[in-house]
């Protein structure tokens, strides 16, 4: 039953089928392995005095026929197999509506393509030409899964990037002292003189608070007492130490922080909006076991397009200057993008 409302259930999986249908075209038309053998059931334990043994289920056939159109017929395998290819946002919806909506949905289209076939429209120029665009996407989208197959990360790869980038595994736990600057007020009005309510101070008085604030932490203070003598949100202190890994922090400030050691204080380093202090309770760095997936993701990126780039040199690109010359204004249009290299973590 179709909905009421802006989304009709039934249109948006049939469009999402159809997407599907495209993506995951090259697989489909992959040669189909055996399917598993059905693990067997345990058999039950002996049932108490009188009762009746369970009857157990006998698992459906992968090439039991579910649906026919016209002289074609499709075995369950063949239905598991296309929704295992779907998007996932096409499985979801056939999750919440249940396989009818898909059966109804793939049989209009094998209907349709039927009919397109009786009335030779798959031999149209522009279907041909369509098609053959398809496939070369199709392969080329294969091509990039074969790579990433092919791509493995050994030991001695993970071990060797991590000594050569320790230091972009060291964190610190720090504290930050922000003393905020006020922005640029207005002119003053001398007929509705209005009270300043924005917290901060002048760039010069923060530059002397940030100082002196420098010395009460050297010498020991604690920041609650050193906030007691600010006005909220003139003053913000951490409470409690943060850990803050390499990167994590913007260039400028990184560099003063990570250059301290244990215990010290740095001089108040004066950005736009604000002078900034950090003290650095203690240095640490990750060890390998735990940054692997970064850098196996990472190694694995690096061959990738190492690959990429040898097919490129091993196929030379000639390109009509004038036809593929940029336009005088830069004008935003359609991109053709390549084929998503997509890397997982593990081959």
């Amino acid at each position: 039953m179709v909905q009421s409302g802006s989304h009709d259930p039934q249109k948006m999986l049939f469009a999402l089928l159809l997407g599907g249908l495209m993506a995951a075209g090259a697989l489909a038309q992959a040669p189909k392995g055996p399917a598993p053998s059905p693990t067997p059931a345990a058999n039950p334990s002996p049932a108490a005095s009188g009762s009746k043994a369970l009857k157990l289920e006998t698992p459906e056939s992968p090439e039991k026929v579910v649906l026919k159109v016209g002289d074609q017929q499709f075995t369950k395998a063949d239905i598991d197999y296309l929704i295992q290819n779907l998007s996932p946002q096409a499985q979801r919806a056939i999750a919440s509506q249940g396989k009818k909506s898909l059966g109804d949905q793939y049989a209009l289209i094998v209907m349709l393509s039927l009919q397109a076939q009786a009335q030779h429209l798959d031999q149209s120029p522009a279907f041909l030409q369509r098609l053959a665009f398809q496939k070369k996407q199709l392969e080329a989208q294969a091509a990039i899964e074969a790579i990433n197959q092919q791509t493995k990360i050994t030991p001695e790869d993970l071990q060797q990037y991590y000594t050569a980038h320790s230091a972009d595994y060291d964190e610190i736990m720090v504290r930050q002292v922000v003393v905020r600057k006020k922005p640029p007020e207005p002119k003053p009005d001398p007929t509705h003189p209005t009270p300043s309510t924005v917290p901060g101070f002048s760039p010069e008085e923060a530059k002397a608070r940030a100082e002196a604030i420098r010395k009460e932490l050297v010498a020991g203070t604690d920041v609650k007492t050193i906030l007691a003598k600010s006005k909220p949100g003139d003053v913000v202190i951490d409470s409690e130490p943060r850990k803050i890994r390499h990167g994590g922090m913007p260039p400028n400030m990184e560099k003063v922080a990570f250059e301290l050691k244990d215990g010290q204080v740095s001089d108040p380093l004066d950005v736009p909006t604000a002078v900034v202090i950090f003290q650095v309770i203690s240095h640490s760095r990750l060890e390998l076991k735990d940054v692997t997936p970064d850098i196996e993701k990472t190694l694995r990126q690096q061959k990738v397009e190492a690959a990429l780039s040898d097919v490129k040199k091993n196929n030379p690109i000639w390109m009509d200057d004038q036809y593929f010359a940029a336009p005088s204004r830069a004008q935003a249009g359609p991109t053709l993008s390549a084929p998503a290299a997509q890397v997982p973590t593990k081959p």
